[in-house]
């Protein structure tokens, strides 16, 4: 699906970010990136001057994932942009309130899903009809990771609704992707510190406070953790094929923290071994 004439919208890009890794590995293989975040200053230091004479068009909007009369500007841009065709939508955008669930205020909680699971709907059906026309490819960002159920959970809902879009999008000749990530280095983890990353007094975890904490930060990363931009190549390369994986495991220990999460929900439907068998 490459050529000079593709377009990708890409939500939340900001400097550090993986939508800003996203933004360069698609620009270099001449796919033109239409780039969005809720605040114009966040993509300041992305350069719409192509960086070699292979790279692609940058444009950069004003998006808010959970304003209906910002997605219908973004929407009404991008229409005009592509010529009303969208090949790759990549729901980006993510807040980051990180508290395990015993802990976490629903107000908090709440915040996640409007972001991370309503806005991702409400943006993809706004651009539903120029993916549509080009036959184009959903991608939703999702992860998996300990302590930070509150943010867990709502990844966890936008795994689901991306499975059911798989389905119901595909006799429209539109394509979905999971992007199941792992650990990579990026800034994320600093704007999410900022949301609340300190375990209340009355906690349970207080015993495991500090290893908590560190993971709730980002802290806690190990030596291995991928950087942004060899997460992103391998992104895009699975992305850019033909027929595209329903998912896409790539990052640090990725593929691990998978089968770990599925061999324990095996482990608690299988019946217990009886003793003296």
């Amino acid at each position: 699906m490459e050529g000079k004439e593709k377009w990708a919208l890409i939500t939340g890009v900001s400097q550090g970010g993986l939508g800003n890794a996203l933004t360069s590995k698609l620009r270099a293989r001449n796919i033109n990136v239409i780039a969005t975040n809720i605040r114009m200053a966040d993509m300041e230091s992305l350069s719409s001057t192509p960086s070699s004479s292979q790279d692609a068009r940058l444009e950069k909007l004003q998006l808010d994932v959970t304003d209906p009369e910002s997605i219908a500007t973004a929407r009404d841009a991008t229409a005009k942009l592509t010529g009303g065709k969208l090949d790759f939508l990549f729901n980006n955008a993510g807040y980051g309130y990180m508290m395990p669930l015993l802990d976490c205020s629903i107000e908090g909680m709440r915040k996640n899903f409007d972001v991370n699971v309503f806005g991702l709907l409400a943006v993809t059906q706004a651009l539903f009809p120029l993916l549509r026309e080009a036959g184009g490819v959903v991608v939703n960002q999702s992860s998996i990771a300990p302590f930070i159920g509150s943010y867990q959970a709502s990844k966890s809902a936008l795994s689901s609704l991306s499975n059911n879009m798989r389905v119901e999008f595909a006799p429209f000749g539109v394509k979905v992707v999971t992007l199941e990530t792992g650990d990579v280095r990026t800034g994320f983890w600093a704007y999410a510190s900022a949301n609340g990353s300190t375990l209340p007094p009355n906690s349970p975890y207080h015993p495991i406070k500090d290893v908590a904490e560190k993971t709730m930060r980002g802290q806690g990363n190990p030596p291995g953790q991928h950087t942004r931009e060899r997460w992103a190549r391998a992104v895009i390369d699975e992305v850019l094929q033909t027929r595209p994986p329903s998912r896409v495991r790539r990052g640090h220990l990725a593929t691990t923290l998978y089968v770990t999460s599925f061999a324990s929900m095996i482990g608690n439907i299988l019946p217990p071994e009886k003793k003296g068998q």
